[in-house]
């Protein structure tokens, strides 16, 4: 018989993301595969979107990377979706994560999204100090210099949906406050 105090055991809290599913939806109208990498993500791209083909009409862009000119490409091909449309992001860590942001902002619901990470080298961090949303090559848990405040971060395992992110927040006080509990 469990004691009390292990009878109701909790996982830790975290939001690391659910990656939807990189399969390709039968039953949608059209298609719009982004490419967002090099030679890796081209490959799954071009595969896909034969497969795509075969289901209903569809688009391809590709970007080497996600820069503001590219953004704007995608927010546009975002805001002029009709429904029935299912978009499906190919490429890093950092690039989905924020292609996913744009496309929640433009509307998209997550039934109409999925995904196919290729690395996890770089994450998306947003400095809860100085607001930036930056690239850094890191992981949940690691000690990093905000590139825009110069603060020295520790990037959490919570993201944000809408802003395409991991929370980072200075290790001191995330020390400072483990210590004194």
């Amino acid at each position: 018989m469990p004691t009390p105090s292990s009878a109701y055991v909790h996982p830790p809290a975290r939001s690391l993301p659910l990656w939807p599913a990189g399969h390709l939806d039968t039953s949608a109208r059209s298609h719009l595969i982004v490419r967002i990498g090099g030679r890796a993500e081209t490959d799954l791209a071009h595969e896909r979107l034969r497969q795509a083909q075969q289901l209903a009409p569809t688009t391809l862009l590709a970007f080497a990377a996600l820069g503001p000119t590219e953004a704007a490409t995608l927010n546009a091909a975002y805001r002029s979706a009709r429904v029935g449309l299912r978009v499906l992001i190919i490429g890093g860590q950092f690039d989905v994560f924020q292609a996913l942001a744009a496309a929640r902002g433009a509307g998209l619901l997550p039934p109409e999204l999925r995904c196919i990470l290729t690395h996890t080298r770089d994450l998306p961090m947003f400095c809860a100090h100085c607001r930036a949303t930056s690239r850094v090559e890191a992981t949940p848990g690691a000690i990093v210099s905000c590139p825009s405040c110069r603060r020295t971060l520790e990037i959490h395992e919570h993201t944000s949906e809408v802003r395409g992110s991991f929370l980072a927040s200075q290790a001191a006080a995330t020390n400072d406050l483990a210590q004194a509990a």
